[in-house]
């Protein structure tokens, strides 16, 4: 599926990127993408974690496998993001979030859901900070939403990346941040492959 689709029509014309997650050695250690390529090799938004651990672990028998990232978020990468989105959105906004329901905490009957691709998600409206606490503890929202569209993110199942549409500034600071590891996204060739743990 391409990308592009895990992000809602009015924020399609946003500069989209992806934000890779870490996977975590058997020391819960998080380890970076780019670590598994050859030398030279560079990190590509179609990146699938299943193909460069298989080939790492083909060139490196005596490396252990690594625990998938399935949606949370190590400390460098949730500093990161709560610093960026909350400069350039403000701490006080709610963004509009849906979260898988098989994941999602108890909630009441008369809750919003909607579905996306047979697959059934609870809305809720959090703040940054929340949004990162969910991150870290456990994992993030699948989507999340800025009501003044200037940023979104979406991904799949037990995730290993986040495809995130930004505007300009906030896209910058992204890319230009060394605690993350993001890709720009051609959106009309790069797809994002099933998740690490898929």
């Amino acid at each position: 599926m391409l990308a592009r689709e895990y992000i809602g029509e009015e924020f399609r014309s946003l500069h989209l990127l992806r934000l890779f997650l870490p996977a975590y050695d058997n020391h819960e250690e998080p380890r970076r993408w780019s670590s598994l390529l050859p030398s030279g090799a560079g990190l590509e938004a179609s990146a699938d974690c299943n193909e460069l651990w298989s080939a790492y672990l083909a060139d490196h028998p005596d490396a252990d496998s690594p625990d998938a990232p399935l949606g949370r978020l190590d400390r460098e990468t949730a500093a990161a993001l709560r610093e960026i989105l909350g400069a350039h959105l403000g701490t006080g906004v709610l963004l509009h979030t849906r979260s898988w329901v098989g994941r999602a905490r108890p909630f009441m009957p008369q809750a919003t859901t909607s579905n996306f691709y047979g697959q059934e998600y609870l809305h809720e409206d959090l703040g940054i900070e929340e949004i990162i606490f969910r991150g870290v503890r456990d994992q993030v929202p699948d989507f999340v939403e800025d009501p003044n569209h200037s940023f979104a993110w979406g991904t799949g199942l037990y995730p290993d990346s986040l495809v995130v549409a930004a505007s300009p500034d906030l896209f910058r600071a992204l890319h230009q941040d060394p605690r993350l590891e993001v890709v720009s996204i051609v959106p009309h060739r790069d797809v994002l492959p099933a998740s690490f743990g898929a």
